[in-house]
């Protein structure tokens, strides 16, 4: 469709043929491609158009405060080591909590541009301190590159957090992918500017640069595995200054029994270049973050769809204020207008 979208009938054509040959779609599926192919791909089809999508649920997390599992703090070195006991504000607090989101996409005839607004809430029944408020915004656009599209994106997002304007984004970011019948290829890079308007010694300016191999198996499982690179450079006094590290991921989609189920799991590491805090705490920061996903899909209807999610984290980290885990559960559903 984004081929169509962009006048490709050629690219469209045969990638519709390779969907109807390969992936037995679905009736409703089946049905567009057929009207896209008897008007050869008609960019009119496609002009314009607006989508908005509302989404409404709760659950329950094991760690909404990110409160770690250390119960004490060694300070010091040598003969000046001093153990401090850390106080119940540092524990894990658990909390049950509803969410709502809305988001809403806008393509521009013509240049073909793509505008997209989203704002969500999340609200916890215990733990008030920590409700989360979310607005965004982003455009981008699609570019005809070798074999591949180019897309370019710019966006911005505010966080509140707890009722306080809490952090600040700016983003930019490519990513080329190369589509085929069996699979995909998505090269991407971004810089994100992140300015947390509570503690301006944590902002940072956050470059990433990704490779993500997808390969479909048949028509109800595909997998994919991507690697990325990661440099956060440090524009305040930050402890420990500028960070390096990498991303692993990997994931798959299950088609089973009327359902689409996501597994997914990412591993996360990075490394500081100076100390945390010469003379207290006088080590590098190595972070080992580990996150696994599970999300069970059901259409309930062409424009409704029910959404279960299990999500766990645990990190691991050379200062224990940053050694946490969490396990969170969740029902939503989901509505395109």
């Amino acid at each position: 469709m984004e081929h169509c979208r962009r006048g490709e009938s050629e690219q469209a054509l045969s990638m519709f043929a390779a969907i109807r040959e390969q992936l037995a779609p679905p009736p409703a599926i089946l049905r567009l491609i057929q009207d896209l192919e008897a008007t050869r791909c008609d960019r009119t089809v496609l002009a314009g158009g607006a989508a908005l999508r509302v989404q409404v649920g709760g659950g329950w997390d094991s760690n909404v405060s990110q409160g770690i599992t250390a119960r004490s703090l060694v300070l010091g070195s040598g003969d000046n080591v001093l153990e401090l006991e850390l106080d119940q504000s540092y524990r894990p607090r658990a909390s049950a909590f509803v969410q709502a989101s809305a988001d809403y996409s806008l393509v521009l005839p013509g240049p073909g541009i793509n505008l997209q607004m989203a704002l969500g809430h999340r609200k916890n029944a215990r733990e008030s301190t920590f409700d989360v408020t979310s607005v965004s915004a982003s455009a981008s656009r699609d570019f005809k590159l070798g074999a591949g599209t180019l897309r370019g994106q710019m966006e911005l997002s505010e966080v509140w957090l707890g009722g306080k304007h809490y952090q600040r984004n700016q983003s930019v970011a490519a990513q080329w992918l190369n589509a085929e019948s069996r699979g995909s290829w998505l090269a991407s890079v971004s810089a994100t500017s992140a300015r947390y308007l509570t503690q301006p010694s944590q902002d940072s300016l956050q470059l990433e640069a990704g490779l993500l191999r997808e390969q479909r198996l048949n028509a109800a499982l595909s997998g994919y595995a991507g690697a990325s690179l990661l440099r956060d450079e440090a524009r305040g006094a930050r402890p420990g200054g500028d960070r390096q590290g990498f991303e692993l991921q990997f994931g798959s989609l299950v088609i089973a029994y009327g359902w689409r189920f996501r597994p997914q799991l990412t591993y996360t590491r990075w490394t500081s270049a100076d100390v945390f805090a010469a003379g207290l705490l006088d080590v590098q920061r190595r972070n080992r973050l580990a996150q696994a996903t599970l999300q069970a899909e059901k259409p309930l209807s062409s424009r409704t769809s029910l959404v279960l999610e299990w999500r766990g984290r645990w990190a691991d980290d050379t200062v224990a204020l940053y050694r946490y885990q969490a396990k969170v559960l969740s029902a939503t559903l989901a509505h395109r207008f």
